[in-house]
């Protein structure tokens, strides 16, 4: 009997064991499968980091704050196509005026908003914060100057 029990014992061990060993080459061999895709991510993460901003700075330093935006005939692609997100869009929001901008999913919202804040230059027209072009200021400052609560509401501060 004992010499079973210890037959029985020296099986489990071995068994496990042997699980241990299977395992390690199972992780290698994964290893091996995702390492080329890993290679081939931080490669594309690299050359996404390297890009240059297509966004440069302005210089203006201006810091009066009279409290209007204008959008004068706005067109936005997202592509360098003839397909237009928004197309000649013309409005102007004086201090102290509500302005809600409501529309379908994907009708230009929070493009208008993105605009706004330059995540993004426009295609066409220009967009005035207090009489100056986005695109004159420097992106601090013209950040500071508007403040978006969940992309919904805009107030100039």
């Amino acid at each position: 009997m004992k010499e079973r029990a210890e037959l029985f014992a020296n099986m489990s061990i071995f068994t496990q064991y042997a699980i241990q060993v299977v395992m390690a080459f199972m992780m290698l061999i994964m290893i091996f499968i995702v390492l080329p895709r890993t290679l081939v991510s931080a490669k594309r993460i690299n050359e996404v980091l390297d890009t240059d901003l297509s966004i440069k700075d302005g210089s203006n330093d201006n810091v009066e704050n009279k409290g209007t935006i204008e959008f004068k005939n706005v067109s936005f692609s997202y592509s360098n196509d003839d397909h237009y997100t928004l197309s000649d869009l013309n409005f102007k929001i004086n201090k102290g005026e509500t302005v809600a901008i409501i529309g379908a999913t994907g009708s230009g919202k929070s493009t208008v908003l993105k605009l706004l804040n330059r995540y993004y230059d426009v295609t066409k027209g220009e967009i005035l914060v207090d009489g100056v072009n986005v695109k004159d200021y420097k992106e601090e400052l013209l950040r500071n100057k508007i403040a978006i609560a969940k992309y919904s509401c805009l107030r100039l501060k």
